[in-house]
């Protein structure tokens, strides 16, 4: 039955292709598939499932001509959901389908034709991950290594408007859930204030804003979060290395007269359902759990993940030694020529100092706990690096909250950027 399933999923998402690319070209149910039944026939079959689960049935029963099942998924999903915006279009497609045949989802609807276009983007790519879901048994190699605080990590994959959640499984990343989200207007990667688009990076949720502190904050504003807000990290100390300006970055809910909003409609902030949110929220620890906001997830096989895992643990853990060991030649090479530490010196005033302390040392011990590793991902990836440092030497004794970001050069990792970790675990 799942195999079927599937199947009829499959020819609904090249329906919804042949939408963008050619949306005249047939029409949804041809004049000759579909002839109005009479009423006293047996009512449909409603789909049972979540409502994206609904909706995408309610969308491959219309492809199949099985308008009585559509229509009772459709009317089972709006009681469930009245503000369902997708439904009601799909709804109004199959009375405007008894006197027409229809050219395009929303063709039946008299409505402006964006937010036509906007409802028609939603169902595609809705459809397209019940299609195209991440390899079996893969991993996201954006999450490397948890913090032993960090219970759980959230994956945003802006270019298929999907958040992830996983667990924490004995420190390895196990899916709990994924839902539909909505991202910046503009798309992905953040760079000014005000230019609608989601940051790309590696970020932390930092606190929770309520919906009576939102109201007391933003008044009638207020409804454009939902139910409550989670601002997240941005931006981050790669941000602000890079010029990036910006704030007010969160995970939010939708307002309370619209179920979801269209794949690309927010400010630059991550936006699910409330209910969605409201689940997702159980989950959050503030100032500690883990938001990788990434073009693509990096899925890669249980090997290839423990593989970069370890290579990852390596590099750090040689940098670690070579420092303790005041072996400052090799210490420095794993600094890249672009790096800047957190109070501005460049690669050749890092080098000068670094040469004079060791010089200054009889020994060193360097200890790291409480070890996170996540990345970026992308064509140009960041490793980014957390932990406690305890450093003793014979005339220094600190402990600090360090990270460092990494980027690759020539296969291997070089740190381009050190200093103190201001948010996260």
């Amino acid at each position: 039955m799942k195999r079927n399933f599937h199947i009829r999923l499959k020819r609904a998402f090249l329906f919804a292709l042949l939408l963008a690319l050619a949306p005249a070209a047939q029409p949804i149910i041809s004049q000759n598939s579909y002839t109005p039944r009479p009423r006293s026939e047996i009512r449909g079959v409603a789909a049972k499932g979540s409502p994206e689960e609904m909706i995408v049935a309610a969308i491959d029963a219309i492809r199949a001509g099985r308008t009585q099942d559509a229509k009772a998924t459709l009317d089972r999903l709006l009681e469930l959901e009245p503000n369902y915006r997708l439904a009601y279009l799909l709804r109004a497609d199959l009375y405007a389908m008894r006197a027409m045949p229809l050219t395009t989802i929303g063709g039946g609807a008299n409505a402006p034709a964006d937010r036509l276009e906007d409802l028609r983007r939603e169902a595609q790519v809705r459809i397209k991950h019940y299609l195209a879901p991440p390899p079996s048994q893969s991993i996201p190699a954006n999450l490397l290594t948890f913090g032993p605080e960090q219970k759980y990590a959230v994956v945003v994959d802006v270019s298929a408007s999907r958040l992830y959640l996983f667990e924490n499984h004995q420190g390895e990343p196990r899916l709990v859930t994924d839902n539909y989200v909505t991202i910046g207007k503009l798309g992905a990667e953040k760079q000014r204030e005000g230019d609608q688009r989601t940051p790309i990076g590696v970020y932390f949720v930092t606190g929770q804003m309520t919906r009576n502190q939102l109201d007391k904050t933003y008044g009638a504003q207020a409804d454009l979060y939902g139910i409550g807000a989670w601002p997240i990290s941005y931006p981050n100390e790669w941000d602000r290395h890079e010029g990036r300006t910006g704030h007010g970055i969160w995970l939010h809910g939708s307002p309370a007269l619209t179920y979801a909003r269209p794949p690309q409609a927010s400010n630059g902030c991550v936006v699910l359902t409330n209910p969605e949110m409201k689940k997702i929220a159980d989950y959050l620890q503030l100032g500690v759990t883990p938001v990788v906001i990434t073009e693509h997830i990096d899925w890669v096989s249980h090997t290839e993940w423990k593989a970069r895992q370890e290579q990852a643990l390596a590099q750090i853990n040689n940098w670690r030694s070579a420092w303790e060991k005041l072996d400052t030649a090799r210490y420095l090479g794993f600094y890249d020529q672009r790096f800047q530490s957190e109070d501005g010196q460049s690669i050749q005033a890092w080098k000068r100092q670094k040469i004079a302390v060791n010089n200054s040392k009889q020994w060193a011990k360097v200890k790291l706990d409480d070890l996170s590793i996540f990345s970026t991902g992308g064509a140009s990836p960041l490793l980014v690096s957390s932990f406690s440092q305890e450093y003793q030497s014979n005339n220094l004794n600190n402990r600090m909250k360090k990270r460092l970001y990494w980027k690759q050069e020539n296969g291997n990792w070089r740190i381009v950027w050190e200093g103190v970790a201001k948010n996260g675990a």
